[in-house]
C-alpha cells in the first residue's frame, strides 16, 4: 500500500497544535528518551515485532513495497492504550513475550536508526514520533501520533526506509517442515499445546557455527552442534538476550531428546554425550536428563525421564551400532575390572545424561549385580561325585590354597556363567572364604592353576587391605596379590612341591 504523507521523526509541540491536531491526530507521549536501549538495533526490532504477532496470531506475514518493510499479523488489534510505557503487563507465562515493552523499544529503535514508524490496527492507525520537549535544553521523547482509521482486522508495522534483511531463518515458524526432525512434548500446554522440536542445522546459513538455539520460535543464540532447537521450556532473561537461567536450557534439551525414538538421531547423539566425547558439541556439558529438573510432561503426566525406558530398545539399538555390543554404562571406575573380567568394557557418559540412559542401557552397577545374582546360584559338588581327572586337579588346588592362611576350603562346583560373555572358572566368596573351582576347570591342571591364581589373589588382596572393594576383579590390590600368589606357588613347584598330584595331572 502507499503510506500517506508521513511526519517528522522529531515533532515539536508547536508543530503537533499546527499541523497535526486540526486534521484529527491525538498525541500520546509512550515516555522514554530517544537515548534509551543503546543496545538495540534492526535486528531486536524486528524480533520483538514478529514475537508481538506470533503471541497474537500464531502466524505473521511480511514483505517490502515502494515505502520500506512490513509485517503484519492477523490478532485482534493494539489498543492506543498499549503503546504507553508504564510498569510492566506482563503477559501469561505461555506467551513468547512477557514485558509487554518490546513493540514500543522496537520503534525506538527503528526510530532511532532512521527510519519512520507507521502502525495500522484495528479501527486506528498511528506515526510513532520523537517529541522534543525543552527541558533545560531539549530532550526527543518517544510518543505517537494517531487517529481512527486503520485496518478491519490485525495489526501491520510498516518500517519505512527500510529494505535490510528480514531475518526470516532467525523464526522457526518459517523453516521447512523437513528440517524439523523430531518434536516431543513440552512442558507448556496452554493456549495450545507446544512441542520441542529437533532441527537439522546444516541447511541453516544462519548459523556460521552449526546449530542454534530458538525460544519459543525466536533466535536466541548459536551454538556448536549439527542440530538447531526449538524450545519452549525455560524462562528468558528480560531483555532476551539469553536464558534466565542457563542450565534451565540444557534441562529443556534433555526434555526433547527423552521423547525421541529415532535411532538415527540417538546414533548421533551419543558419541556427543560420551565421557570423553569422540564429537565436542555445545550437547556434550550442556545437555541434562535429570530426573527432578525435567519435571513431568503436562498432558499424559508421564515424568521424562522415564520416557528413556519407554524408548529402550531405540537407545539399546543406537548403543549397540555407535558403541558395540559388549559396553556399558561406566557409573563408577571402581568395577572396571569387574566389567572387564566378565566380558565387557564399561564405557563413560557425560554426568547430565547418565542416570537416564541408565534406565535403557545397562549399567556397570546392573551388569555386576545380575553376575552375582548368578553366581548365587553355585551348587558345591561332593568330591565322590568327582571324575578321577576333577579329583586329581583338586587336591592340587588344596595343596596350593594350603599355603595360604586362613582359606576355608577348596570344593569342585556348578558355577553359573557370570555373565552372557564369560564363563566362571572359579569364585571367592569374601564371607566364608572358601573357593569354588567348576567342574570344567577341574579336567584341566593348568587352568585349575590359573583360577586358584586368581582366587586366591582375592584372599591375598582382602587380608592386605581389610577392604572387600579394593579386592574385586584386577583392582590394584587383587592384582598385585595374584603377582605375589603366582610367585609363590610356582616358586613351590620348582621346588617339588607338588609333584604327587602333577605325577596325575592332565594339561
Amino acid at each position: 500500500m502507499v503510506v500517506t504523507t508521513a511526519p517528522p521523526r522529531v515533532l515539536t509541540m508547536e508543530e503537533y497544535e499546527r499541523d497535526w491536531k486540526p486534521k484529527g491526530w491525538g498525541l500520546i507521549i509512550i515516555g522514554p528518551t530517544s537515548s534509551w536501549r543503546q543496545d538495540w538495533g534492526e535486528w531486536e526490532a524486528i524480533r520483538d515485532i514478529v514475537q508481538n504477532a506470533l503471541d497474537e496470531a500464531e502466524t505473521y506475514h511480511y514483505g517490502y513495497d515502494s515505502e520500506g518493510f512490513w509485517i503484519a499479523d492477523k490478532g485482534k488489534g493494539v489498543a492506543v492504550v498499549d503503546f504507553l510505557l508504564g510498569p510492566p503487563k506482563l503477559k501469561p507465562d505461555y506467551a513468547r513475550g512477557k514485558f509487554g515493552e518490546g513493540m514500543k523499544i522496537a520503534a525506538l529503535a527503528l526510530l532511532r536508526k532512521g527510519y519512520s514508524v507507521h502502525v495500522e490496527t484495528v479501527g486506528r492507525e498511528l506515526w510513532i514520533i520523537f517529541l522534543e520537549q525543552r527541558v533545560d535544553g531539549k530532550a526527543e521523547t518517544l510518543a505517537a501520533l494517531w487517529r481512527s482509521n486503520g485496518a478491519r482486522v490485525g495489526t501491520r508495522f510498516h518500517i519505512i526506509g527500510y529494505d535490510g534483511p528480514a531475518f526470516e531463518r532467525y523464526f522457526a515458524v518459517n523453516l521447512p517442515r523437513r528440517l524439523i526432525l523430531a518434536e516431543s512434548a513440552s512442558p507448556l500446554s496452554e493456549p495450545i499445546r507446544r512441542y520441542n522440536q529437533l532441527i537439522r542445522a546444516e541447511e541453516m546459513a544462519a548459523s556460521a557455527v552449526g546449530g542454534m538455539i530458538y525460544a519459543r520460535d525466536i533466535y536466541l543464540k548459536e551454538i556448536e552442534s549439527p542440530f538447531s532447537y526449538n524450545l519452549w521450556g525455560f524462562e528468558l532473561a528480560p531483555d532476551r538476550h539469553g536464558p534466565k537461567n542457563e542450565a534451565d536450557m540444557g534441562v529443556d534439551m534433555g526434555r526433547l531428546w527423552c521423547g525421541i525414538s529415532n535411532i538415527n538421531l540417538l546414533e548421533e547423539l551419543l558419541p556427543m554425550v560420551l565421557d570423553p566425547p569422540r564429537v565436542d558439541t555445545h550437547e556434550t556439558r550442556k545437555i541434562s536428563m535429570d530426573l527432578w529438573n525435567m519435571g513431568q510432561e503436562p498432558v499424559s503426566g508421564k515424568r521424562y525421564f522415564d520416557m528413556v525406558a519407554e524408548h529402550q530398545a531405540a537407545w539399546q539399538a543406537a548403543w549397540r551400532n555407535i558403541i558395540g555390543d559388549n559396553a556399558v554404562i561406566r557409573t563408577t571406575d571402581r568395577w572396571d575390572g569387574m566389567v572387564k573380567h566378565i566380558g565387557y568394557v564399561s564405557v563413560g557418559l557425560q554426568w547430565g545424561v547418565r542416570d537416564a540412559l541408565s534406565t535403557a542401557i545397562t549399567s556397570d552397577k546392573e551388569l555386576v549385580r545380575r553376575s552375582q545374582e548368578a553366581l548365587r546360584q553355585v551348587k558345591v559338588v561332593p568330591d565322590i561325585d568327582l571324575t578321577k581327572r576333577a579329583f586329581t586337579h583338586l587336591k592340587l588346588a588344596r595343596a596350593i590354597a594350603s599355603r595360604f592362611s586362613d582359606v576355608a576350603g577348596v570344593h569342585g562346583a556348578i558355577i553359573p556363567p557370570a555373565s552372557d560373555r564369560a564363563r566362571t572358572a572359579g569364585l571367592y566368596d569374601m564371607g566364608t572364604q572358601e573357593i569354588m573351582l567348576h567342574l570344567e576347570t577341574l579336567e584341566h591342571a593348568e587352568r585349575t592353576i590359573d583360577a586358584m591364581v586368581h582366587e586366591l589373589g582375592h584372599h591375598v588382596a582382602l587380608e592386605r587391605t581389610d577392604d572387600p572393594l579394593q579386592a574385586e576383579d584386577l583392582q590394584p590390590a587383587h592384582s598385585e596379590a595374584m603377582t605375589y600368589v603366582a610367585s609363590v606357588v610356582f616358586g613351590l613347584a620348582a621346588n617339588k612341591a607338588y609333584d604327587e598330584y602333577l605325577q596325575e595331572a592332565v594339561w
